[in-house]
């Protein structure tokens, strides 16, 4: 495996992927009560579907990147007409608006969890971005400093 095969979009997605699967086992939601104590990831409620998307979500993305570069598997350049750097900014800003969601659903008794998931949702938007700038697959109005 090499790194160095990597753009700096498929990094950020590639390390916001895992990332985002590591800290779905921390505790997102939790309430102490003394000797009784509560924990939540972000695979349990509240809102559990919000979460448990957009982390799939993010496995998806990582996946795509580590399988097609460092693994040399051939997916194309495109999924019928849609490439794949518009199909990972898409996926990145829908991870991060559910991550959003949830955080809107229940923000008592927030714990770290939630908020390093949100910061790794946030960059799988931020790497989708790249990954559609460095392929000139950005949405015309996403693109309106180009020539």
């Amino acid at each position: 495996m090499d790194l160095k095969k990597l753009t700096p979009g498929e990094m950020v997605v590639s390390a916001a992927g895992i990332l985002l699967l590591i800290f779905s086992f921390f505790h997102w939601y939790g309430v102490d009560l003394g000797p009784l104590s509560v924990n939540r990831s972000g695979w349990q409620s509240p809102g559990a579907f919000w979460s448990i998307i957009a982390i799939l979500i993010g496995i998806v993305m990582a996946a795509q990147v580590i399988a097609t570069k460092l693994f040399a598997v051939d997916l194309g350049a495109k999924v019928g007409n849609i490439g794949w750097g518009t199909i990972h900014l898409f996926l990145g800003a829908v991870a991060f608006l559910f991550l959003i969601i949830k955080v809107i659903n229940q923000t008592t008794a927030s714990k770290f969890g939630l908020y390093a998931g949100l910061v790794c949702g946030a960059g799988l938007a931020v790497g989708g971005y790249l990954i559609a700038k460095e392929r000139n697959e950005l949405p015309a109005f996403l693109n309106k400093g180009a020539a």
